[in-house]
């Protein structure tokens, strides 16, 4: 919305600058034109909610285009320098919503436009040549301000990718596993996509630290995480939730595998022969927000957690039977042979 009218009010600063002195002839009528493209573009980022990605890359080419135009027609030389500020503003729009290397060569290209005005105004003697001088190292200066801006704000994404991830494992952490479904939820292709998770832990995990001391610990860790990762392939979203539980989770159109993912882990050994147990679960989706996708993973997380505590214990009575049956056996031994 503050893009929207931002550039509404660009706009008709440039229709009220056509008629004026600055402008002369068809120089002024092609400025009014290019000023009156900017009232469409207004409406369509205030009424829609496509402002973003390439749609924002576009807008700042047409802006960077429109704005050079109208700088490289002015008749006051001069004050076509101190126009070029425009840039400035643009290159904030730049920093936030583009990529580097867009925010880069738009950066780039004000600097080469600045640099044409200047020398026009040379040219044409608008001013003396230091005060020509000290309006376009004015204008550098206004240029720089987004560039600091562009450096602080590189610091804060890798600070905020670094707050994503396990620092053992290299994996999303919980909150960067939530990060990660929200933006696949919104590449879903129904209205009612599936959040399926298989949620992971290495059985009796508390005994590899006691024999074995954690270094070993971290080994079958960092084993699970790439056992993990080799094994979704990039189909699922793999994260570390704390201690020695893992999760893998998608979004999905329709009835996926889940269960045959938790049962395939089952069946793989880690580090000095540990297991694992798996369980699985699905939850719909009823909508793309982040208090949706939130409360989704969240009931996905604990359904797939009861069921694999549900197959620990079928796991361990499993293993006292199979102990019962060997005693009972050696006791029927010893009798027989008696």
């Amino acid at each position: 919305m503050a893009v929207g009218l931002g550039t509404l009010v660009i706009g008709v600063i440039g229709l009220l600058s056509a008629p004026s002195e600055e402008y002369s002839g068809w120089g002024a009528v092609v400025t009014a034109v290019v000023s009156l493209t900017s009232l469409p573009a207004a409406l369509w980022i205030c009424v829609t909610h496509r402002f973003r990605g390439r749609a924002v890359v576009a807008f700042v080419a047409w802006a960077d285009v429109s704005v050079t135009v109208c700088m490289l027609l002015k008749e006051e030389r001069l004050t076509a320098i101190g126009g070029t500020a425009l840039f400035a503003v643009l290159t904030t729009l730049a920093v936030i919503a583009t990529p580097l290397r867009v925010c880069l060569a738009h950066m780039l290209y004000s600097t080469a436009v600045l640099a044409v005005v200047a020398v026009n105004a040379v040219i044409w003697q608008a001013a003396s040549l230091w005060v020509i001088a000290a309006h376009t190292l004015t204008m550098l200066l206004v240029f720089l301000t987004p560039f600091v801006l562009l450096v602080h704000l590189g610091e804060l994404r890798a600070q905020a990718r670094q707050s994503f991830l396990d620092p053992l494992t290299g994996l999303l952490n919980r909150r960067g596993l939530e990060d990660a479904l929200l933006r696949r939820a919104h590449l879903a292709k129904t209205d009612t996509p599936l959040l399926e998770t298989v949620v992971v832990d290495v059985d009796d995990f508390k005994s590899v630290n006691d024999r074995w001391g954690h270094h070993v610990g971290d080994t079958v860790l960092t084993d699970l995480a790439r056992h993990l990762t080799v094994v979704t392939a990039g189909r699922w979203v793999v994260a570390r939730l704390g201690g020695d539980e893992f999760a893998c989770t998608r979004v999905t159109d329709g009835p996926g595998a889940a269960d045959e993912l938790a049962a395939s882990l089952t069946r793989v050994s880690m580090v000095a022969g540990y297991t694992m147990s798996a369980g699985a679960a699905d939850v719909p989706l009823p909508d793309r927000s982040p208090a949706a996708v939130t409360e989704a993973m969240t009931a996905a997380l604990r359904a797939a957690d009861k069921r694999l505590y549900d197959s620990k214990s079928r796991k361990a009575r499993g293993a006292d039977d199979h102990a019962r049956g060997h005693r009972g056996r050696r006791g029927d031994d010893a009798n027989a042979t008696g």
